[in-house]
């Protein structure tokens, strides 16, 4: 009896074992190429300079955006956090629309579970929308069809070697080595399909990486606070966290207590839990008060071939 497809199992294993080397190259260098002309894209539109929330999503993402917009929040008084690091709506809504969708939200839920919700805002694509329109975005759809390419690609190879594995399992030939090799086909396919479903997710053109190191250049030199520099407002907690992080909030104690754990999945409380001996945490002050228990005394925080 011929070999199958006129090829043998032992020269199809190696045929294949090339095929699965080569794709993955091609999608390494194709999604390279297109990463690189994305982010060197350089047509930054004149306009306003870029609000607070935008360099914060130029520097971390919609993620920063939306801690950025809960730190204003908690400075201004009109978010309050408990000792569970629960925030809670205090005072009117704001008008600044990441920040109304932050607070609208904000009913005894953690940072990661505010985030969660804000992320795919309609505040949030209208942020997003800004920045792309203004050039400061990678281009997402380059990037989504570079992707798109290596996952058909990646297919492709799967395919072919299902269907080799299906004909020689019907004429009783040793598939054991083709076997581990399409498991390992399925788990690229599957890697593929994920870095796709994450093309969407935006990072700062070669305008956008200009315009926010002008701001962190403005910001580590001797500006007062609320001074304009370089178009931008530096000074107050929004500014501190847009450019490095809740971890860089002013106030040690709420900064502890609005930073997520470092094993949070986003989850978080939305109701049940109760402020801690009937007082919170404020941003109108850098601590607790003597007076409060901010929960229970604790400071702010916490072997074959192929066929």
């Amino acid at each position: 009896m011929g070999d199958p497809w006129g090829i043998s199992g032992p020269d199809f294993v190696v045929l294949y074992i090339a095929l699965l080397i080569v794709v993955l190259l091609v999608r390494v260098v194709v999604s390279s190429v297109a990463r690189r002309r994305a982010l060197r894209a350089d047509a930054q539109q004149p306009g306003q300079p870029p609000t607070v929330y935008q360099l914060a999503y130029l520097a971390g993402g919609p993620d920063r955006a939306v801690d950025t917009a809960i730190a204003a929040l908690v400075e201004r008084g009109q978010l309050r956090v408990n000792s569970y690091k629960q925030l809670s709506q205090a005072g009117p809504l704001p008008a600044e629309p990441l920040e109304r969708a932050v607070a609208e939200v904000a009913r005894l839920k953690t940072t990661a579970a505010i985030r969660a919700s804000v992320r795919r805002s309609a505040a949030m694509r209208a942020l997003e929308d800004g920045l792309d329109q203004r050039g400061l975005l990678a281009s997402a759809s380059a990037l989504r069809q570079a992707k798109t390419f290596g996952l058909v690609l990646q297919l492709a190879v799967l395919a072919l070697g299902v269907v080799r594995l299906v004909n020689g399992i019907s004429l009783g030939r040793p598939v054991g080595i083709l076997v581990f090799l399409v498991l390992v086909a399925t788990l690229l396919a599957i890697m593929a399909l994920v870095l796709r479903t994450k093309a969407g997710l935006r990072q700062p053109s070669a305008a956008g990486h200009r315009v926010l190191g002008q701001a962190r250049s403005a910001s580590s030199g001797p500006v007062p606070a609320g001074a304009l520099a370089g178009g931008v407002l530096l000074g107050g907690a929004a500014a501190a966290v847009a450019l490095g992080g809740l971890a860089r909030y002013p106030d040690e104690e709420l900064s502890a207590a609005l930073v997520p754990p470092a094993t949070s999945f986003g989850g978080g409380s939305s109701g049940g839990s109760s402020f801690g001996s009937g007082s919170s945490c404020s941003s109108s002050s850098s601590s607790c008060s003597s007076g409060s228990s901010c929960g229970g005394g604790s400071s702010c925080g916490g072997g074959g071939c192929g066929g």
